[in-house]
């Protein structure tokens, strides 16, 4: 720091001290504390520490001389008693502590900086509930919401895929890392080492901020649903953190390496859209989403969530988007599609080892004695699953009203590399005519790699007139075999027949009623990862504020993950005093005009959220608030 400049001591109630320089810094008249820690700690995981110290007041964080700095402006005509009071205040903030007890019915602190009322501020008001449909919200959104964060449709999409890159680089560090995912984003269409959502043909639907595991669009009204999160280009920070998101490097390696930023385990969220009004939006981040299917003619939503170890969860969401927990499903991989069937009234879960019928209407289910089952367009109560028996693999259609199997198609011939003792295919899909069928496949790379690296997944088309089967792309991106496409999902776009289910009496006895309670199955599951989604996306908020940059981009994810961090006791009162001080930071900045209408709308929404956690109603909390209509 400059030693010429002017310095001031100050004390706060406890006795402790700290030392206030005053002089003229970046062309104005500023008090400054020095902050041990240099300028990239703000984008680093302990950033809402230093933000929180912003928030306390009128104040900034700026770089002076390589070092972090607490900032007041000084008004003109401060004289000497208004600065020593400013310097005091100032100080003051720097010092203070966070809440330190809380209302143990709400986990709400009641005591500390930041949640005594501030007369200064306006009332903070409660979110007021859009009683539309999800549906008709999202449609009628205005293409306003475009801006940064577009999203669009291929014209022509038969079927998609969902899928990442794996690298399999010898001694790869995270600058090579990072070298390939910026080379993969200039080269396929802004995806990097995320999944991505593709449709055929391999043109990218999904956006470069958002990764996405599973996606549906039905063709018909233009609505989609996903499970996914944001990228971590929203918070500015390398593509190299996608893939160790994914594969557990911001964990481990990249933190050794001295890059500690990026998500770590992250769980996926629900998100909703219209390729109409080009919106997309987070609905709900109270569970770790892994597959999602959308019953077009109804608009129903069905999800399956990984709940730990191997238990899930099985839930549908209504036209009003409103969550219904089916039944909790154990011994789940968490890679299994669901599926609804043509009347939306069941629905499929097609595991490698069981599937299981859900009714939608009460959660009950039956367990089924197959595998690698889908639902067959072309009969009532019908499936075809793929059976593998000494080295083939066989589709075959089963009745559901008989109870027995009937037509066989010719097994599957696969013109491809196969690391294993014979192809085993799973996550069947049909097309809507049945005359094809997609799958999932290990196929593509040699046994060799398969020992060195392990393998990803590709996706099959079959023919089932012949069995001839071929992968929709080659295994690797180039000749060097280090970028290796792993598929998560495949499907078509296309709706299938509205075709009536009906059980053989035999089965329908079988039928197991709903479990709906589980250890695990609470609103604060998933908020440790909600958590890491809300400083990333406010700290990144409170950067583009202070620079003059729109942020309502942002606030979709700051609103769904409110909710699971409030409902979180721990969370809440790690944050709370943060949250709420960012709260009125922002509400004292907007009412001085000091945000452009953007931001000021943006930071309306955020305070209105809080008021809500604050009053005991989060579930007043709407993340597609931020909708312009």
């Amino acid at each position: 720091m400059d030693t010429d400049l002017y310095r001031r001591v100050v004390r706060d109630a406890g006795g402790d001290m700290v030392m206030v320089l005053f002089g003229l810094i970046e062309g104005g008249v500023r008090l400054l504390i020095s902050i041990d820690a240099p300028p990239d700690a703000l984008t680093g995981d302990d950033a809402w520490k230093y933000r929180a110290l912003a928030a306390r007041g009128p104040y900034s964080l700026r770089t002076v001389a390589d070092q972090l700095v607490l900032v007041a402006d000084v008004p003109a005509g401060t004289d000497a008693a208004g600065l020593e009071a400013l310097s005091q205040r100032l100080g003051d903030a720097f010092l203070a502590g966070p809440p330190t007890s809380a209302d143990p019915a709400s986990g709400v602190p009641v005591t500390g900086a930041g949640f005594l009322p501030d007369p200064a501020l306006p009332v903070p008001e409660l979110p007021v509930p859009d009683d539309r449909l999800l549906w008709d919200r999202l449609e009628a959104a205005s293409e306003e919401n475009l801006a940064g964060r577009p999203f669009h449709w291929p014209a022509l999409a038969r079927y998609t895929t969902a899928e990442r890159v794996r690298e399999s680089v010898p001694n790869s560090t995270f600058d090579s890392i990072n070298a390939l995912a910026l080379n993969l984003r200039a080269r396929r269409g802004g995806s990097g080492f995320e999944y991505t959502w593709r449709a055929s043909g391999d043109s990218p639907i999904s956006p470069s901020w958002v990764t996405l595991q599973s996606a549906c669009l039905d063709r018909q009204t233009g609505r989609a649903v996903a499970s996914g999160r944001p990228t971590h280009e929203v918070w500015g920070l390398p593509p190299a953190y996608d893939l160790g998101a994914i594969d557990g490097r911001n964990n481990f390696t990249f933190r050794e390496e001295g890059k500690p930023f990026g998500l770590r385990m992250p769980s996926s969220s629900l998100y909703v859209g219209s390729s109409r009004s080009g919106v997309f939006l987070p609905l709900d981040s109270r569970a770790n989403v892994t597959s999602v299917d959308l019953h077009g003619a109804t608009g129903m939503i069905a999800t399956l969530e990984f709940l730990g170890g191997s238990a899930g969860v099985v839930a549908v969401y209504d036209s009003a988007g409103q969550r219904r927990v089916l039944t909790v499903v154990e011994t789940v991989v968490g890679n299994e599609p669901i599926r609804f069937s043509g009347d939306g009234n069941w629905l499929l879960l097609s595991g490698t080892a069981k599937c299981l019928l859900i009714e939608v209407a009460g959660g009950r289910f039956l367990e089924l004695d197959m595998a690698n089952a889908a639902w067959w367009p072309l009969a009532e109560s019908s499936l075809l699953t793929i059976d593998h028996d000494q080295g083939t693999a066989v589709p075959r259609l089963f009745s559901l009203a008989g109870n027995s199997y009937g037509r066989s198609f010719p097994a599957v011939t696969l013109d491809a590399q196969v690391p294993r003792d014979f192809p085993h295919f799973w996550a069947p899909a049909v097309s809507p005519d049945g005359t094809e069928l997609l799958a999932m496949v290990a196929a593509g790379v040699s046994r060799e790699y398969q020992q060195q690296f392990g393998t990803g997944h590709r996706a099959a088309k079959i023919t089932l007139a012949t069995g001839k089967a071929a992968l929709l792309h080659p295994a690797f991106l180039g000749k060097d075999q280090t970028l290796e496409r792993d598929v998560r999902e495949v499907r078509w776009t296309e709706r299938p027949p509205q075709n009536r289910l009906r059980l053989h009496p035999s089965l329908a006895a079988g039928m197991v009623q709903p479990v709906t309670h589980h250890a695990y199955l609470s609103p604060d599951r998933w908020a440790d990862e909600a958590e890491a989604i809300l400083v990333h996306s406010l700290n990144r908020a409170l950067e583009l504020t202070d620079a003059g940059i729109p942020v309502a981009h942002l606030m979709p994810e700051i609103l769904a993950s409110l909710g699971p961090v409030a409902a979180g006791p721990e969370n809440w009162e790690r944050r709370s005093a943060w949250l709420v001080d960012i709260r009125n930071l922002t509400a004292r900045e907007s009412a001085a005009g000091a945000f452009t209408e953007d931001q000021a709308l943006a930071w309306r929404h955020y305070g209105a959220a809080i008021a809500a956690i604050q009053a005991g109603r989060p579930e007043l909390i709407d993340p597609l608030a931020t909708l312009k209509t």
